[in-house]
């Protein structure tokens, strides 16, 4: 059994990355009907949603016994560039060598796609009966705003969704910790807000010498976004994070630390990297991004402009934001817009589906655990906040094969790949979990 899905699983990430999906231009309707002619031959119901010439998603179905909330198998179709010429293997070639599958998007995330395929087919061929609906949704342009992919899709199959279990992208990646294996899984996600500064040009006498006050005033404005304390509540989630890093650490501290000198701390036993992205989880964030004015344009001449990337916590609201916007500006003569702004979300680390993702790792990991965090980026999970779903991610890989710091250097990297038995080891997991899940009771009656 293993073996078969072994190789079943890796021939169909294969034949999904030499579907070159690269967004733009997209081109994933080539990959959603591969996907869905597959299923039909298991028997199992298929939909193409085509959004745009090319752009197409894929929603396969599984009938449940009962009515109720489902369970979705999320992920995305399309994928990055990669410039052939820097990999050591063509990106869209699905080249295996020494054990590997080398390609673009065999960590984000045709990986997934593959394992949540492989778990639905084995479902069916088993003949299982799920006492919920099991959706496999496959979805376009993830990777630049989901125009074409998720938010269209829920614009017409927004019920699926509702009150809806998910499992998605964004997870599975292992941390090491004194030798103890920690699984992370996605509950949540940072809230993302975009905003443009303006200092708009003041009459002057002389415009062939601007007087520079809109320079002073956005000199001022770095300043204090340099010095500034955003809003927000540390989640539950991660502070459950650093206790159980903490707790398994030997030479931990003992007694009540600050949470900043626990996450300094960590950073020598997890990485650098990883223990900054707790940072991250634990205060809302902003950065300028851009910025021009001055004389470099002369459309400009004397005007000011500036773009920003606010991460916030789970909870903070929009009015929030503009406050703390107003503050920043008083006195300044700057005026600011926000282009775009949405909330963050945790979806906790409880329920059946969490429950059940943290008792296949620890039985096919010796020692291993399951635990949550809140991600600092964003996928599609943050359209379905308004859904009160539940979106858990969880593409779980083999330590041996690569870490969380390995898997970040890869995503959106030069030669991703993943390794043979890290995509059956996935497969079988997420399976093992699901099967429960679909067969066992239900904590929300």
């Amino acid at each position: 059994m293993a073996d078969s899905i072994r190789q079943e699983a890796t021939e169909l990430l294969r034949n999904l990355i030499r579907i070159d999906t690269t967004n733009p231009p997209g081109g994933e309707l080539a990959a959603a009907r591969y996907i869905a002619g597959l299923a039909e031959a298991e028997g199992i119901a298929a939909e193409i949603v085509e959004t745009a010439p090319g752009r197409g998603n894929v929603i396969l179905k599984l009938a449940g016994r009962e009515t109720g909330p489902p369970l979705i198998l999320l992920s995305h179709l399309d994928v990055v560039g990669a410039r052939p010429e820097e990999w050591r293997h063509p990106p869209f070639e699905g080249v295996i060598e020494d054990g590997y599958l080398w390609g673009r998007g065999t960590i984000d995330t045709k990986q997934l796609t593959a394992m949540e395929l492989m778990t639905l087919f084995l479902l069916a061929r088993d003949k299982v009966v799920p006492r919920r609906d099991v959706y496999l949704v496959a979805t376009a342009d993830e990777e630049s705003g989901s125009a074409h992919g998720l938010r269209a899709l829920l614009q017409t199959h927004g019920g699926l969704f509702r009150d809806a279990d998910v499992v998605s992208e964004g997870g599975g990646f292992p941390v090491v910790v004194n030798g103890k294996t920690f699984y992370l899984c996605e509950v949540g996600q940072k809230g993302l807000c975009q905003v443009k500064f303006i200092y708009r040009r003041k009459p002057n006498r002389n415009p062939f010498y601007p007087d520079n006050a809109g320079l002073r005033s956005f000199a001022e404005l770095a300043r204090r976004i340099a010095g500034s304390a955003w809003p927000g509540t540390v989640p539950e989630t991660t502070r459950r994070l650093i206790a159980q890093l903490m707790k398994a650490s030997e030479d931990a501290p003992q007694g009540d630390r600050p949470l900043s000198e626990q996450v300094e701390y960590l950073k020598t036993k997890v990485s650098p990297l990883f223990g900054n992205m707790i940072k991250a989880m634990t205060e809302s964030t902003i950065a300028l991004t851009m910025w021009h004015g001055g004389r470099s344009r002369k459309e400009l001449a004397g005007e000011y402009e500036a773009m920003a990337d606010i991460r916030l916590l789970p909870g903070v609201k929009r009015q929030e934001v503009e406050a703390r916007l107003d503050a920043l500006c008083a006195e300044l003569g700057i005026e600011w817009e926000l282009i775009a702004c949405q909330q963050g979300y945790d979806s906790g680390a409880e329920g059946r589906l969490y429950q059940e993702m943290s008792e296949a790792i620890a039985s096919r990991v010796p020692g291993a655990a399951l635990i949550p965090f809140i991600a600092t980026g964003t996928s599609d999970g943050r359209y379905l906040r308004e859904y009160d779903s539940r979106v858990f991610g969880f593409s779980p890989v083999l330590a041996e094969d690569m870490t969380f710091e390995q898997a970040v250097t890869m995503v959106h990297g030069v030669d991703e790949r993943i390794a043979c038995d890290s995509i059956a080891f996935g497969a079988a997991t997420l399976h093992q979990a699901v099967l429960r899940y679909c067969t066992g009771g239900d904590d929300r009656d």
